[in-house]
């Protein structure tokens, strides 16, 4: 009922989390194992910080069921009681504490929940002299501390939180009936007799609740990330190879990383990544080399590898910086051409491979490059085409919200030129032009839109509302290292309220609609 916005951290610490998992020591399962997911401590505090007043609304709009109650007293008679439409009126958390135990699992710590409930009392009271049915309204005030301790486990293909342990200290929890008209000593036996009933129902009610909240906040987490790591009919499987650890300083799973394309699988065989890894960073990634291949292969399959040209975009790439009076390459090639009428488009041949070492990621790739004419009112025809192998040093980073790629050193030759017939041209001077561009860093221009191409797919994936910082990318022989601090994404949280209200609402009232608490 009350700290379920404690409850984001160990939520969000899991999104990387899968949808299938085998139970057993991660260890025995490191050769299938593609991805290695770590969240500090520091992380987890960050999420405990941002949540808990975004999650509380969540409960606002929550029905919670009747609760029910009879007394029998000697000599006197009998009371009974409905409290109906009972509802959160006012809540608040002071403060809360999230600490990290290998032994315990996640601990929560919830200081001074208040909560106000306002709601209906039917009663009646039966005795041999007297008889009362009556109705009126009522007011719970309830303050209490929580604490809280969760395991994650394997359960039916999904990662499950198991609330090992639940405790509630109440500080205050009365009644209040608000009709004022009342019998004063029926007035003080319902009021002493429903707040003493209470606190055993609220302890259960509320552990209850905790399980069944964060089992529809998980499923939205889990959904998020298969989403984040899915584009068009990419896609990556995040099941995972063992079971999470949960140490006194971060949370740990290890994932398969298997990658489809349209359903069928494009993953090779991972590299071991390290036993012996250290955190850097809130959030650490470690990919294995493979993963990151298959995303390619995949990509090539989905002919995302290619790139065209026109108009101020082919300027751009093809104008010599250092001489700006000077014609462009593609202006020395085909001089009676416009370059306006011009078109450039690069295709890969193959599909690129990826190699981690610690000089930089190494990547090796055969480029078609054509050149076309298209006049405005001509028909088109291709004017130029050649075929190139590539082998270029990368350095990667990531700041102020945009990936950063600098060339270390480049490798190129050219294999084939072919021009179209009709046009007059001298090949080995056009390949010394080509030859001059790329080795003035004409290789660099193009991998420009490399960079801004991957930036738009990661804000399209709302990597932006993280806010990250301190990124790290380091690879090193056979994987790579991402490694960021960062800052919770309330918009993220904020979005799964407006558009899962009404779900929320209606799962409170199918589990609790047609029951009611019996003391």
């Amino acid at each position: 009922m009350f700290p379920l916005g404690q409850l984001a951290p160990l939520l969000f610490l899991m999104a990387g989390a899968s949808l299938s998992c085998e139970p057993g020591s991660p260890a025995s399962a490191a050769n299938a194992t593609g991805i290695v997911c770590r969240f500090t401590k520091d992380a987890a505090l960050v999420f405990n910080q941002e949540t808990s007043d975004v999650i509380q609304a969540t409960f606002r709009h929550a029905s919670f069921p009747d609760i029910k109650g009879d007394k029998s007293i000697l000599f006197l008679g009998s009371v009974s009681y409905v409290l109906k439409n009972l509802q959160i009126n006012n809540m608040s958390v002071e403060s809360s504490d999230v600490d990290l135990s290998k032994e315990k699992g996640i601990l929560i710590s919830i200081q001074n929940v208040a909560a106000t409930f306002k709601g209906t009392m039917n009663y009646a009271y039966t005795s041999w002299l007297l008889k009362i049915d009556n109705s009126l309204d009522f007011k719970i005030e309830v303050q209490t501390d929580v604490d809280l301790a969760l395991t994650l486990a394997c359960d039916n293909g999904r990662i499950a939180l198991t609330i090992s342990d639940c405790m509630l200290n109440f500080h205050k929890l009365t009644l209040q009936l608000q009709k004022q008209s009342e019998v004063n000593w029926i007035r003080q036996l319902l009021t002493d007799f429903v707040s003493f009933t209470l606190r055993h129902i609220l302890k259960g009610q509320i552990c209850a609740e905790i399980h069944k909240m964060s089992n529809l906040l998980s499923d939205f987490t889990l959904e998020q990330a298969e989403a984040f790591l899915s584009d068009g009919e990419v896609s990556t499987s995040v099941e995972l190879t063992g079971d999470p650890t949960i140490t006194s300083e971060y949370v740990e799973s290890w994932h398969k990383g298997n990658v489809f394309y349209k359903n069928l699988s494009v993953f090779q065989k991972p590299n071991a990544i390290p036993v012996e890894r250290v955190e850097t960073r809130m959030f650490n990634l470690w990919v294995s080399e493979p993963v990151i291949n298959s995303l390619l292969y995949a990509a090539y399959l989905e002919d995302r590898l290619s790139l065209k040209l026109v108009d101020d975009d082919l300027l751009k790439v093809f104008e010599d910086g250092e001489f700006k009076n000077e014609l462009n390459v593609l202006q020395q090639v085909f001089p009676a051409v416009p370059i306006n009428d011009l078109m450039v488009k690069l295709t890969a041949l193959r599909p690129p491979s990826i190699l981690f070492k610690r000089v930089g990621t190494i990547l090796e790739g055969s480029v078609a490059i054509e050149v076309d004419v298209v006049p405005e009112r001509k028909d088109s025809y291709t004017a130029l085409y050649m075929e190139m192998d590539i082998e270029t040093t990368v350095q990667s980073s990531y700041a102020n919200r945009k990936i950063h790629l600098q060339p270390s050193s480049n490798h190129w030759s050219i294999k084939a030129l072919r021009n179209n017939p009709a046009i007059t041209l001298d090949k080995n001077i056009a390949k010394r032009y080509l030859e001059k561009f790329f080795s003035a860093g004409g290789l660099q221009k193009i991998i420009s839109y490399v960079e801004f191409y991957i930036t738009l797919l990661l804000d399209k994936k709302g990597l932006q509302y993280f806010n990250i910082s301190n990124t790290v990318l380091e690879p090193n022989k056979g994987y790579v290292t991402v490694a960021t601090d960062f800052q919770f994404p309330r918009q993220l949280l904020e979005n799964f309220l407006r558009n899962f209200t009404s779900t929320i609402s209606s799962y409170f009232q199918k589990e609790n609609g047609e029951n009611s608490w019996e003391v």
